[in-house]
């Protein structure tokens, strides 16, 4: 099959590390494909260009010459399908299958409602939680959407080198016996990092030797990232609380941390959860969208009231008190991660929907 896979991001986040995945697996399949993105993005400089055929494009809608130089390109390569990844990506996908007849699949990755979603010949839904969205609000009817978790690099966090480990519990400065959280993720509001500051105080008290690392893409002028900060110098926090800004090593911080973290407000799947558990690093996170798919309260991780700050601190307590707990917690949500995330099961999926699509597509 010839396939058009169309992203529109630019910095790395879960769609782009999903869409490179995805890309390197349908050719391993035997796929011809064709990764098509914005100049400079991260996805173009992580596959290899030797297998996947690589094109640039601004996917501006206006003027139309863009819509009219890559519908020459699907012609010329007899694209039998296009996926889409990314609001802008799929508006443009939208108008490729207008203007060519190409069957259009978008997967969400949001919980956003948009025009678009309609106009495509199928949804894949990066969770039940996204999927439920999509079906209430956007009303994308039952019979063109379904549920396919998105992929991560299970190999890398499933295996983070020792020396790395050591490394980065070296950087940081830490002591043997410091509990480190790991807070993963582009710092914003929707990821909700200040109810993990607010609670900080709580947990300090109870756990004197806490400390917690950001990883992750910050602004310090925007004014959530004030307000973190603001908080964490008036309560004598600074101490405890290292930045550490985007990290290629991810696994390492992950695997070097006791804990991970995931505070947010929505999240329609949450791979920051998944990736912590093939580390071997258990979770907190909070009671919301996709990360219930991958917590079950009790059994692989503990989940928490979305926003509230005191019995995130207690779930926190808790966990620092039990190395028993936290320890069971993890190997049951490892296990769970493997059966539920695999790489090679979800590929499947995602080519049973392509057939699916085409068929009906060369049926009409």
């Amino acid at each position: 099959m010839n396939i058009l896979q169309i992203i529109s991001g630019r910095s790395v986040n879960g769609a782009l590390v999903y869409c490179k995945i995805l890309c390197e697996e349908l050719v391993a399949r035997g796929h011809n494909v064709t990764l098509l993105g914005r100049p400079n993005c991260w996805v173009h400089s992580n596959v290899d260009p030797t297998k996947v055929n690589l094109v640039e494009s601004s996917l501006a809608k206006f003027p139309l010459a863009e819509f009219k130089r890559i519908g020459k390109l699907i012609r010329d390569q007899k694209i039998d399908l296009i996926h889409t990844h990314m609001t802008r990506s799929q508006n443009f996908g939208v108008g490729l299958k207008m203007m060519t007849g190409v069957p259009v699949i978008a997967t969400a990755h949001n919980t956003h409602f948009q025009l678009h979603w309609n106009f495509n010949d199928f949804v894949i839904a990066n969770s039940n939680s996204t999927y439920d969205f999509h079906a209430k609000i956007n009303r994308v009817p039952a019979n063109r959407m379904q549920t396919v978790y998105c992929c991560t690099d299970m190999e890398r966090f499933c295996e983070p080198n020792p020396t790395d480990v050591v490394l980065v519990r070296s950087k940081l400065n830490l002591q043997p016996e410091d509990f480190l959280i790991a807070v993963v993720g582009e710092l914003a509001i929707r990821k909700g990092q200040i109810n993990l500051v607010k609670a900080l105080p709580d947990i300090v008290r109870q756990v004197p030797n806490a400390k917690v690392v950001f990883v992750g893409r910050f602004g310090r002028k925007q004014p959530h990232v004030r307000q973190i900060r603001k908080f964490i110098l008036e309560n004598n926090l600074a101490g405890r609380v290292k930045w550490v800004g985007r990290q290629s090593n991810v696994a390492a911080y992950l695997a070097a941390s006791q804990l991970t973290v995931v505070p947010s407000l929505e999240e329609p799947l949450g791979l920051v959860a998944i990736e912590s558990l093939m580390s071997g690093t258990p979770v907190v996170a909070s009671d919301t969208g996709g990360l219930r798919e991958i917590i079950k309260h009790g059994e692989t991780g503990l989940l928490v009231t979305v926003g509230d700050s005191p019995r995130l601190a207690d779930a926190v307590i808790t966990m620092a008190r039990n190395p028993a707990l936290r320890n069971t917690l993890a190997d049951n949500g490892q296990c769970h991660v493997l059966e539920t995330f695999s790489n090679g099961a979800l590929i499947d999926q995602v080519e049973a929907v392509y057939n699916r699509v085409v068929t009906k597509t060369k049926a009409a």
